[in-house]
């Protein structure tokens, strides 16, 4: 597994999320017994970020909470992507997301363990994004 943090379109949503996710999220890993890579931060993230990341640390599962583009409801909106084997040669149809992360929408710890689900559904099937049956 590689979690990737980028600030994206709103480092607000980095800076307000990213305390109550992140450790969760390594907590909930590690309790599984999966393997997690250093963690990475990438200041002007776009969510393609992700794929040539994965390429290079030969990831199973690669996560990117990126900030979600503000003037919506809140600039402290975060998104999770998730892809199984993570390739800039795959569509974006192969990511997974949980978006809408902040205190008014999902709060990051209920994010947290839906994006723990979702990677126990991705290494069950081997797969992510639209083939992803959940």
């Amino acid at each position: 597994m590689q979690i990737i943090a980028g600030d994206g379109l709103s480092s607000p949503a980095i800076t307000s999320n990213l305390p109550d996710i992140y450790p969760m999220l390594m907590d909930e890993l590690k309790e599984k017994g999966y393997t997690t890579g250093d963690p990475i931060f990438v200041k002007f993230a776009r969510v393609a970020t992700m794929d040539r990341i994965s390429e290079a640390l030969h990831a199973k599962i690669t996560i990117i909470l990126i900030g979600e583009r503000p003037g919506l409801a809140t600039g402290e909106s975060l998104s999770a992507y998730m892809a199984y084997e993570s390739s800039t040669k795959k569509p974006e149809s192969q990511r997974t997301v949980v978006s809408n992360i902040h205190k008014n929408g999902m709060p990051p710890v209920e994010a947290g363990a839906q994006i723990i689900s979702i990677v126990d559904a991705m290494m069950e099937a081997k797969t992510s994004g639209i083939d992803l049956k959940l």
